[in-house]
């Protein structure tokens, strides 16, 4: 008996979370078909019913990530836009992301999206437009900035925490953290 269109579906999405977090963490070439299909408890066999390639999941997954958890910290009708968006940058340049708790692909695949396909790229390039979009929307509620200015900032968070993860010493990590949080802060006046 074949399965209903809902249960394909439900179990797309979990290769694509699978595939989000696992490729987010380990990059593409330390993943293989084998481990995600395994982590969603899936069989491989499974997989070619939803995806053509690795390559192909890879893209789908940059993608899903990027727009099933958009930028969220907590319930944003409770807060000020102003602390809301402290609450954000402190928790995106924190130890804590940089040791993979809820992991921005756009810091932690920015070496790894340079060896992928178009596709991927692509897929890259509109997730930080998104998240610079989302991110200027919010920052114009509590002063004027520009476009430009919103990638300068974004660019800057995203690079330390691609650092950041990278340095093999804690006390440097959470020096540059503190260090970009503290120049964020300046750029928007105090927030």
């Amino acid at each position: 008996m074949p399965y209903s269109p809902q249960h394909k579906q439900q179990s797309r999405q979990k290769i694509l979370a699978s595939a989000y977090r696992l490729f987010t963490l380990n990059g593409y070439e330390r993943i293989t078909i084998n481990q995600i299909m395994a982590d969603c408890q899936l069989t491989r066999g499974g997989f070619y019913a939803h995806f053509s390639s690795k390559s192909e999941l890879y893209t789908e997954a940059l993608k899903f990530g990027t727009t099933a958890s958009p930028l969220v910290l907590g319930n944003l009708k409770s807060l000020s836009t102003q602390h809301w968006l402290t609450e954000l940058f402190d928790g995106y340049l924190s130890i804590e992301h940089i040791r993979g708790i809820k992991p921005c692909p756009l810091a932690f695949l920015s070496a790894d999206i340079t060896t992928r396909d178009r596709a991927a790229k692509a897929a890259y390039k509109n997730a930080f437009l998104g998240m610079n979009k989302r991110l200027l929307a919010l920052v114009k509620q509590v002063m004027p900035f520009t476009t430009e200015q919103m990638f300068a900032l974004s660019s800057m968070m995203i690079g330390t925490v691609a650092i950041a993860k990278t340095i093999n010493d804690d006390k440097v990590a959470l020096q540059l953290l503190r260090a970009t949080r503290k120049t964020i802060r300046l750029t928007l006046n105090g927030i």
